[in-house]
């Protein structure tokens, strides 16, 4: 299953170019640099300097570093032990104030002046490597950032062993430049070996669930739903044996885990829908309805692929008719919470073809925020269609820019989406940027495929005309 699930993966890449997650989203601080070095100068004077320069980076007021630091380096330039760090610290609050140049500039020298041993396996060597990878990630230079993160990761390897978790703190910037750069089997490749490190060298606990959160959303990004739904299951257990089986803090995972086997779904959506309609459509009137059934069964069931499509299905419904049992057994139901579990369970059906059934959970949504006086959820949920299912184009296996390029944009469409949430009289009005004018006729022909959640109001679903809606030649980014 993995062959299979990683052969696909691999098909649909091309079109994830530019959508990794920005690591800002993930670690906080984009620039995820380590503190200044503090020094210890035998110097009294030069050792105030060095608290001041420590007081300044810890307030954030790099642009006021940058005095001290120049003055340390310039003072402690002939020390060979402490002039490569005093140096580096003055190229990381240049970095962090802003000075790009300055600071990646100032690294070279580090590593220069470091390297001058001749051992290039100086575990003094990681940081400035590390930092200049994610300088020049930030500067736009992929291919330098993926070589000095690879350096820093080897020195690191070298220094504190293969299964050191302080390789992996710079993946993020890493994972996000491969991906970019076109390098996608590369990017796989580095992901399973971080997952595998931070399994053994974190504990089970929040942190592990941590780190397979974010694995997982990486995973995603990599169009590979198999391999993050694996991670969903084990994060699943791990917060159940902390927090136990009924805990509202399992609720959010089980989302994910449903999203996960939605995603499952995409590749082989039409036969699902098929497979389904024809299971909606069977009579089980009167004695013939077993037969009916089980030839049914036999005909969309019998196919391994087949199996594992109706299986990931059921678990996508599983997993959240499991977090609305959560949910409903608290003490103190949050009824936006519910609701949003009702949404969810609607947005599937929607998504498999049942507009029926997704109708009936979307008007108990509708009606619970009517009753709890949440208006703004309302608006949000169902004052507007709201696309659940964006049919990707199919990417060509280029890493040209141009032709990338092109397939990196949208297109600006109006279009009426009926009280089925179809689309309808579609009409093109802009495509950006100019080189992806060529894909005109496919955003137009693989909109159509788009499904969308119906507005709804006090008369139940509705249609909605005119509807302004953005395409995507690729598959959108999900924060």
């Amino acid at each position: 299953m993995w062959k299979l699930e990683r052969k696909h993966c691999l098909v649909l890449l091309f079109g994830l170019l530019g959508l990794a997650t920005n690591p800002a989203t993930a670690q906080g601080s984009s620039w995820q640099l380590p503190q200044p070095y503090s020094l210890m100068p035998e110097d009294g004077n030069l050792l105030k300097t060095q608290q001041q320069l420590e007081q300044l980076a810890a307030a954030g007021r790099y642009a006021d570093a940058i005095t001290p630091a120049l003055f340390l380096s310039e003072a402690l330039a002939a020390d060979p032990a402490l002039g490569p760090l005093a140096l580096e610290n003055l190229a990381l609050v240049r970095l962090r104030s802003g000075d790009l140049s300055g600071g990646i500039d100032g690294l070279q020298q580090v590593l220069s002046r470091l390297k001058q041993s001749g051992n290039f396996r100086d575990p003094r060597l990681a940081r400035p490597l590390m930092a200049l990878g994610v300088a020049y990630y930030h500067a736009g230079d992929l291919a330098q950032a993926i070589n000095h993160l690879e350096q820093g990761i080897f020195v690191t390897r070298t220094d504190k062993g293969l299964e050191a978790i302080e390789q992996t703190v710079y993946d993020d910037i890493l994972l996000d430049s491969l991906i970019k750069s076109g390098r996608l089997e590369d990017a796989l490749n580095r992901l399973d070996v971080s997952l595998t490190i931070q399994r053994q060298a974190l504990a089970n606990g929040p942190e592990l669930e941590q780190a397979l959160a974010r694995a997982a959303r990486w995973y995603r990004n990599l169009n590979a739903a198999f391999q993050e739904s694996l991670l969903h299951e084990e994060r699943l257990e791990l917060v159940a044996a902390r927090a136990g089986e009924d805990s509202p803090e399992l609720v959010p995972v089980y989302y994910d885990l449903a999203s996960s086997y939605s995603r499952r779904l995409h590749g082989d959506l039409d036969k699902l829908r098929d497979m389904k309609s024809a299971e909606r459509n069977v009579s089980y009137s009167f004695v013939r309805s077993d037969q009916i059934r089980r030839a049914m069964n036999y005909e969309y069931g019998n196919k391994q692929d087949d199996r594992a499509l109706l299986d990931a299905e059921w678990k996508a419904v599983r997993a959240l008719k499991l977090a609305l049992r959560i949910l409903e057994d608290q003490s103190e139901p949050d009824v936006n919470a519910i609701a949003e579990t009702y949404v969810r369970l609607g947005d599937h059906y929607q998504l498999i073809g049942d507009s029926r059934k997704a109708r009936r959970y979307y008007q108990r949504a509708y009606d619970m925020f009517s009753e709890n006086g949440a208006t703004e959820y309302l608006a949000q949920t169902f004052g507007a269609p709201v696309p659940i299912y964006h049919k990707p184009l199919k990417l060509p296996p280029t890493t040209d820019p141009d032709v990338l390029s092109a397939y990196q944009g949208q297109a600006e469409l109006v279009m009426d989406v009926n009280s089925r949430g179809q689309p309808r009289n579609i009409e093109l009005l802009e495509v950006r940027p100019e080189q992806a004018a060529v894909l005109e006729d496919k955003a137009l022909r693989y909109s159509r495929d788009t499904i969308f959640r119906p507005r709804i109001t006090d008369k139940g679903t509705v249609g909605t005309e005119k509807m302004r809606y953005i395409y995507h030649f690729q598959p959108a980014q999900e924060q």
